[in-house]
């Protein structure tokens, strides 16, 4: 069970942040490139550069609650593509230092979280993985490519699914 919550976790958020690097790595080439990480969907949604960065909280902190370690929210703060390229980097350091070893009984840990007060998280792990953590990630991921693409950016899916190419191939005729 430690091993398909390793994969679930730590390898699927690490394979689609480095995706959304590459994503971002475009989206820096354009002249416009200054306006962007400003950029929203809706007026009451968080702009692209705190996506970024959520999306990576996401990933760190449900990975560290998963195999029982304190996870801590850092504030946002304003970036341009190369910071969070580098907060990308970053969150794949820290997940790369993670084994399937440390998720050992993570399916029935006991998650408390805090939310905003009075709210509180309180779930057992395998719920957290799958109810939680993943869909915050992907969230948080998907609206910053939404972003980028209602702002013209040519991508389409197969840069959101760029780290699944060497899983395609011609078939065999």
């Amino acid at each position: 069970m430690s091993q398909a919550i390793y994969i679930a976790s730590v390898e699927s958020c690490a394979a689609s942040l480095g995706s959304l690097s590459e994503i971002l790595a475009k989206a820096a080439a354009r002249e416009d490139a200054a306006t962007l990480p400003a950029a929203r969907l809706a007026p009451d949604m968080f702009p692209l550069f705190a996506q970024v960065q959520l999306a990576c909280y996401q990933a760190v902190a449900g990975a560290k609650r998963l195999a029982g370690r304190e996870a801590v929210r850092p504030a946002m703060q304003e970036a341009d593509f190369e910071a969070l390229r580098a907060h990308i980097a970053d969150a794949l350091q820290d997940l790369a230092m993670f084994t399937s070893g440390d998720f050992a009984g993570a399916a029935e840990r006991q998650i408390t979280m805090p939310l905003q007060p009075p709210m509180v998280l309180e779930v057992d792990g395998m719920h957290f993985l799958h109810r939680w953590m993943l869909p915050n990630f992907f969230f948080h991921l998907v609206t910053a490519y939404d972003i980028l693409r209602a702002n013209g950016l040519d991508i389409g899916k197969k840069n959101f699914l760029s780290h699944a190419a060497g899983f395609m191939h011609q078939a065999a005729s």
